[in-house]
């Protein structure tokens, strides 16, 4: 049998593994399309970042869920940082993005939010940025702010991401995953949370830490109370944007629309929610609306508003709150007070109900005092980058280099983990070695039965290497810890 040193065994860290995490991924990637590359150069945010690798832009298409959980298609991009000589290894981050209108008005189609997962790729980030249902290619009216479709959009569009770059094979994934999103996006990266923990894929996904930027988590308390106020509000194309896609995923909320809005604008305003339309955006909604809600919105129905908090809106509303759970993983909301069009209160009461019901590293950030909505963005995403870095691993380095034909894949699972992985080997006896990446061996045991656990969780979490050598045979495989 052939030995290699432990220099040559980190080469191996670029073999593909059949784990429970890849075999799932599996379902999900539909087609990927290279768009664009963009040089390191061109990923900065001066004074505040600097772009250190240039970022490959790739649309992707994958299987997802529609409101109904029938299957449907839908698309994204993910933005993948170009290695080089000191980093082939990243970290993934999510990045939901925030309220357009338009059919192609989204990442997968470059737009210019699409800036900010290149920026992430610029910073060692292999940024997944979903398009949503009913944007990009997926048909219908997008349903706004519906917390579990962005949420299944978004953890689906992960999956298709992770396999694709497994068939790059020019960059690997660390196995740890940050979530953020901006304004709706914001919405959706606490949705997308807060379904992966009920749904028990903080593991299989390695979410480590959640950043939701300026979000309406509080849909139907902060964020609601422009409904019932005669104080001018800076979107009121929003609230139309909202009714319309809470008709079509409950159907409770009206027969006609004229039964919610005064005339002429019940009228006025289809054409511009067909979800078809790619010529308009909320900006034209916006101008064609009174800015004060009550000026457009029939009188009885603010009425039984006020007086009913079981009219199928506050229902509707209730069921997209995300604010009010207990997040297992460190979370920073980044806002700003000035915000015009997402009450910063949001963020407030998110971190007192989630402090409240025990979660033990959560905390709201005014990075911008005084700053409007559109002002915060950059603050918000700069503040986000440095927090990944005090959670999340840096990048690595393996190497391209193959010398695998001695070694078969060790099964081992789950894949990635918190350290306790359960493992089965071809043969009952043999050494089984774990070395960090830097080719040191940070665990060592006999093995004296085919299958059995090891207990990895007092090591940082990052990319290992787990090797066995038995008699007859040798097995080795990527370990992630989380």
């Amino acid at each position: 049998m052939k030995h290699l040193s432990a220099i040559t065994f980190i080469t191996a860290l670029s073999i593909s593994l059949l784990n429970h995490g890849a075999l799932r991924a599996q379902e999900y990637l539909v087609s990927s399309e290279f768009l664009s590359n963009t040089p390191a150069f061109l990923l900065s945010v001066p004074p505040f970042v600097t772009g250190q690798y240039g970022c490959d832009y790739y649309r992707i298409t994958y299987n997802t869920t529609d409101i109904d959980g029938s299957p449907t298609i839908a698309s994204g991009a993910v933005a993948v940082p170009v290695a080089n000589d000191n980093c082939d290894v990243f970290p993934m981050a999510i990045y939901c993005h925030g309220t357009v209108l338009r059919k192609l008005d989204v990442p997968s189609e470059e737009n210019s939010e699409s800036q900010i997962p290149k920026v992430f790729a610029g910073q060692g980030y292999i940024a997944v940025a979903p398009d949503y249902l009913g944007l990009g290619i997926n048909p219908g009216l997008h349903p706004y702010v519906h917390a579990e479709s962005e949420a299944t959009a978004s953890i689906d569009a992960f999956f298709a991401a992770r396999e694709f770059i497994e068939s790059l094979d020019m960059v690997h994934y660390s196995g740890e995953t940050g979530v953020t999103g901006y304004s709706q996006g914001g919405h959706a990266a606490m949705a997308t949370l807060k379904y992966a923990q009920e749904n028990d894929l903080l593991e299989e996904m390695g979410i480590v830490a959640g950043a939701p930027l300026s979000g309406p988590y509080n849909l139907s308390g902060s964020q609601a109370d422009v409904l019932l106020t005669d104080e001018p509000y800076s979107n009121p194309g929003y609230v139309v944007y909202l009714l319309k896609a809470y008709e079509r995923v409950y159907g409770t909320l009206y027969d006609e629309l004229s039964d919610i809005l005064l005339s002429p604008y019940d009228e006025d305003v289809l054409p511009y929610f067909d979800g078809m339309q790619n010529e308009y955006d909320m900006g034209v909604v916006n101008e064609l609306l009174p800015d004060v809600i009550s000026e457009y919105m029939q009188d009885t129905v603010l009425m039984n508003l006020a007086i009913d908090d079981q009219h199928p809106i506050w229902a509707s509303l209730r069921d997209n709150d995300n604010y009010d759970w207990a997040p297992q993983m460190p979370i920073r909301m980044f806002y700003c007070d000035g915000d015009e069009q997402v009450p910063f209160e949001n963020s407030i009461v998110a971190r007192d109900s989630m402090l409240a019901k025990g979660a033990e590293d959560v905390d709201a950030v005014n990075v911008f005092p005084g700053a409007t909505h559109g002002l915060c963005v950059i603050p918000a995403i700069v503040e986000t980058r440095l927090f990944f870095q005090s959670v999340i691993s840096p990048c690595s380095l393996i190497s391209s280099t193959d010398d695998s034909e001695a070694y078969l894949p060790l099964e081992l699972w789950p894949n990635p983990s918190s350290g306790r992985i359960r493992m089965r080997l071809s043969e009952p006896r043999g050494l089984l070695s774990v070395y960090d990446l830097y080719g040191k061996v940070v665990h060592q045991e006999v093995v004296n039965q085919s299958e059995f656990e090891i207990d990895l969780s007092q090591l940082p979490g990052g990319v290992y290497l787990a090797i066995f050598e038995g008699m007859q045979s040798a097995a080795r495989s990527k370990v992630v810890i989380h």
